[in-house]
């Protein structure tokens, strides 16, 4: 045999030195590739092991001496088999290369036929066709399977590999064939059942003693089997290179009579497990996942169909944790090579987990990462956002697979779907996503049995659900579960305890993993601690919606941490003074770009309204409820921080009193916790104090006695002054009471509502906080705490202000009136003016414009500080509307002054006698 093969490759070396007449290479007519038995029928039913034969010629041309030959040398053949045909390598025995040189491979490990078509050489005028055996060789690292058969010393090789490209079809490569074989055809069958075919039997292989047909006696397994996908007819592609034209290939393609059919017939029973690692509730933790595909192994059967979709929903609770978004970045298509032959490299900071992919195919699992692919929309929705890569490779093979995963908009409950899936069966794949302060999933908030669901469809039709249940027995903190509780951490202060100064306000409060959700915030500000409102611009409520207000309106800035475990994700905002809001007189917009990793949710904006105390004119800042939810990614928000920062913007009070920031919590789930913070300035008593106040009544037919005269209060202070707390007023006694119009009052439910009709007078506040001054009417108001009803003032603009004096009228029917309740802000000025007629509240006694009567006409005014000091005044009252004094009026008070001085002298003088004489 080896003489008569040496010759052989003699001659056809002779024959490649030819120069054929021109033809074109390729592949001639003829082409096939079928699937059959052993009697050479077409075998279609789907998952079955039948035969498969890859029968091509080359176009040949005639030399010159007039014989058939190629046109040119055969050097690679790449033959790509149709999706779904399935090649098992592990099905035989395989032979080391070693052995193979050496012709020392046993029966066992053949798993076909190779005939090779010769052109005709010198003295055999027909072509000549050899048929060697192909065996099963032990692949070199990074091949996915390689066989290969001889020709005496002349070796081909043939290396499978799993397209990564497309649809993962089988590619078999001959490369470099030797030009000692000058073929021009080939026909490869291999067998479907090798351990049928592979012992002793009928049939001889070329030129040898070595048969085959019958059974072999290794394993009984399927090498080959048919796709698991019914329908359309199966493709097989071939394309081939010579020597003389290496980089240029042509090619041609079968398409089988019939479509593979039977696929109700298969079998398909594959299950779904899910559960974390850590049995504690609202934590991160690793999740692993394994779904399990029995594989049929019966060579008289039918294989198990490939898995083609994966849905899963996860159970409600198991959530995207944005802790995770520390560092994460996505995985572009063109980094995970998707489509492409190349190799993939994704950067490490966007893996997430581990993948483990066993075949029995392989001898080994496949191996990789779980990675996050690039988002390619920020909607959710749409599953182009949460994208999942899986790429794992060993053996010459590299799978990548896309999942898209979509969260309930409302519920968070993530759904996960791997679609169309490479038609490669697989016994166990393995997921493990990755654990610690940066998981990308996180437990369910609550314990309890929590239930996972997924459907499994197979290429053949066959639809499976599988349930998979764990338990969470613990609650964050690792101790036995219980109702989630609610105690928020609080704290507030500022930067300067200086009191009268500007300093930066902060306010923080949050909660840990074993808490319920935060909700809303109400925040009562001490009394006094207010804020310049006047100093920025008032954002407009379409801008203030919508997150767009300008930097001319920003009071300050907001942090936001969110996410489960010890290193929660800390997103930045913006804080914005606005107009009026849910009926308050200012409000703010709070705006966060939910910005985390490679993904952007969008803007969040939170608004609060801000209410001012009609008396004490404190602040109190009520929130609209956070969101706990955005895009179906819950939140799990642990800390919200709020930096009032602008420069001159939050004005210390000057009272030095200890105080307290008071707030209400309420979570996502209903509770409120009651929490504050010690709130306290210093250094009231060293600020400057010096009010001024101005009184005048009487116009002109107002000042004779007896009749009600308007009156007219004017308050002034200066910048950086401390604030005062009272003010009280006692009228000397050229003035009185009109007790009809002090009783003739409204109630105080009247005067809140704004229905008390009998005004007394009217009041204007200048105060720096604001843009606009303050004024409204005056109306005596009934308390039912006291006596005599109060001299109350509505103060109304931007803010509503209830200023009130409580009066007291002794019996001499004079009047002191106590405004006692002033709000601890600053006050540019303050004017009262009291009507005169009918509603007017004070009389004249005297003729106001004698110079007696001017001369008492002396108020008693007492300014209190905010530090509680005290400043005791005589205030002389002006007089309006008395009529100019003539020459000899003049004159004649002015003898009457002498007169009256030199009585008083002469009387002082007499009572000095006397007390000299009894002294003696």
């Amino acid at each position: 045999m080896k003489p008569f093969l040496t010759l052989l490759l003699a001659a056809l070396a002779a024959c490649a030195l030819a120069s054929p007449a021109s033809a074109k290479f390729g592949i001639a007519p003829g082409f096939s590739a079928t699937m059959h038995d052993a009697s050479g029928d077409d075998v279609t039913q789907a998952g079955a092991h039948p035969n498969a034969t890859v029968h091509f010629m080359l176009r040949t041309a005639l030399d010159a001496d007039g014989k058939t030959v190629p046109d040119e040398s055969l050097k690679d053949v790449t033959v790509e088999l149709p999706r779904g045909v399935i090649g098992n390598p592990m099905a035989t025995p395989r032979c080391r290369h070693q052995e193979f040189k050496a012709m020392r491979c046993g029966p066992e490990s053949i798993v076909g036929v190779e005939t090779l078509h010769f052109a005709p050489i010198p003295g055999v005028p027909r072509p000549i066709d050899a048929a060697v055996p192909v065996y099963n060789l032990v692949p070199p690292e990074g091949v996915a399977a390689r066989f290969a058969f001889q020709v005496t010393s002349v070796v081909v090789m043939i290396d499978a590999r799993v397209r990564s490209d497309g649809d993962y079809h089988l590619v078999t490569d001959l490369r470099d064939i030797s030009t000692a074989l000058q073929v021009y055809g080939s026909t490869l069958t291999l067998w479907g059942v090798p351990a049928d075919m592979n012992g002793p039997g009928p049939l001889r292989f070329y030129g040898g003693s070595l048969t085959y047909g019958g059974p072999g006696s290794g394993p009984r397994r399927a090498f080959l089997s048919n796709p698991t996908e019914c329908g359309a007819p199966p493709v097989t592609r071939i394309r081939v290179r010579s020597w003389q034209n290496p980089l240029r290939s042509t090619g041609a393609l079968f398409e089988a009579a019939d479509g593979v059919d039977g696929c109700e017939r298969l079998s398909f029973s594959p299950s779904l497990d899910l559960r974390p690692e850590s049995p504690r509730a609202g934590v991160g933790s690793p999740y692993g996942v394994t779904i399990e595909v029995p594989q049929s192994d019966d060579p008289d059967g039918l294989a198990t169909p490939a898995v083609r979709d994966v849905s899963v929903t996860l159970p409600k609770g198991v959530a995207v944790s944005p802790s995770s978004a520390h560092g994460l970045v996505g995985c572009t298509d063109a980094q995970a090579a998707l489509g492409s032959l190349a190799q993939p490299a994704c950067p490490a900071a966007s893996k997430i987990g581990t993948v483990s992919i066993e075949t029995p195919l392989l001898e080994g699992p496949l191996t990789g990462a779980i990675h996050l692919g690039q988002p390619k929309s920020m909607d959710a929705q749409t599953g182009e956002m949460l994208r999942t890569l899986l790429i794992a490779s060993g053996y010459g093979v590299t799978v990548k697979l896309e999942g898209k995963i979509t969260p309930d908009p409302v519920t968070g409950r993530l759904r996960a779907v791997f679609a169309d899936n490479p038609q490669l069966p697989f016994s166990k794949l393995r997921l493990r996503f990755q654990g610690g302060d940066r998981a990308p999933l996180t437990n369910p908030q609550t314990c309890g049995t929590h239930t996972t669901s997924a459907t499994i469809t197979s290429w053949g039709g066959q639809s499976v659900t599988s349930d998979s249940s764990f338990e969470i027995t613990q609650d964050a903190n690792g101790d036995p579960c219980a109702p989630l509780g609610f105690a928020p951490s609080f704290s507030a202060g500022t930067a300067s305890a200086q009191a009268g100064a500007f300093t930066p306000f902060t306010l923080t409060f949050g909660r840990d993993d074993a808490q319920q959700d935060l909700g809303d915030l109400t925040v009562q500000l001490p009394p006094g601690f207010t804020g310049m409102l006047a100093s920025a611009e008032l954002c407009a409520e379409a801008q203030a919606a919508a997150g767009t207000c300008g930097e001319a309106s920003r009071i300050g800035s907001a942090s936001v941490t969110a996410g489960a475990g010890a290193s929660p994700y800390q997103l930045s905002g913006r804080v914005y003074i606005t107009g009026p809001y849910r009926g308050a007189p200012f409000g703010m917009s709070i705006v966060v770009p939910a910005q985390a990793g490679p993904f952007d949710l969008g803007t969040v904006v939170v608004r609060a309204a801000i209410a001012v105390d009609r008396t004490t004119a404190a602040l109190r800042v009520t929130s609209d409820p956070m969101p706990t939810i955005l895009q179906g990614i819950p939140l799990r928000v642990r800390t919200v921080s709020i930096a009032i920062d602008r420069p001159g913007f939050m004005l210390n009070p000057t009272s030095c009193s200890e105080k307290r920031v008071e707030a209400t919590i309420r979570s996502a789930q209903g509770a409120a916790a009651s929490v504050g913070s010690r709130f306290q300035v210093g250094g009231c008593r060293a600020l400057p104090f010096k009010p001024k106040l101005g009184l005048r009544i009487g116009a002109r037919g107002r000042t004779r006695g007896g009749i009600t005269t308007p009156f007219a209060a004017r308050l002034t202070t200066r910048p950086g002054d401390g604030n005062l707390r009272a003010v009280t007023v006692k009228l000397p006694r050229t003035l009185n009471a009109r007790l009809n119009v002090v009783n003739d009052a409204c109630t105080l439910e009247q005067f809140r509502a704004g229905e008390c009709t009998k005004r007394v007078g009217t009041g204007t506040a200048v105060t720096p906080l604001l843009r606009a001054p303050l004024s409204g009417p005056a109306y005596f108001v009934r308390n039912p705490e006291r006596r005599i009803p109060d001299l109350m003032v509505a103060l109304r603009g931007e803010v509503e202000i209830d200023l009130t004096g409580r009066v007291t009228i002794p019996r001499d029917l004079t009047i002191k009136t106590a405004f006692d309740t002033i709000p601890d802000v600053p006050i540019t000025s303050f004017a009262l003016r009291l009507v005169a007629g009918r509603r007017g509240p004070l009389s004249t006694i005297p003729n106001m414009c004698t110079v007696r009567s001017r001369r008492a006409s002396l108020a008693t005014v007492d300014y209190r500080a905010q530090s509680g000091r005290l400043i005791r005044r005589r205030q002389r009252i002006a007089v309006d509307g008395c009529p100019k004094a003539t020459a000899k009026g003049k004159r004649d008070a002015k003898a009457k002054g002498k007169r009256d001085a030199n009585a008083k002298g002469r009387r002082d003088a007499k009572a000095k006698g006397r007390r000299d004489a009894k002294g003696r």
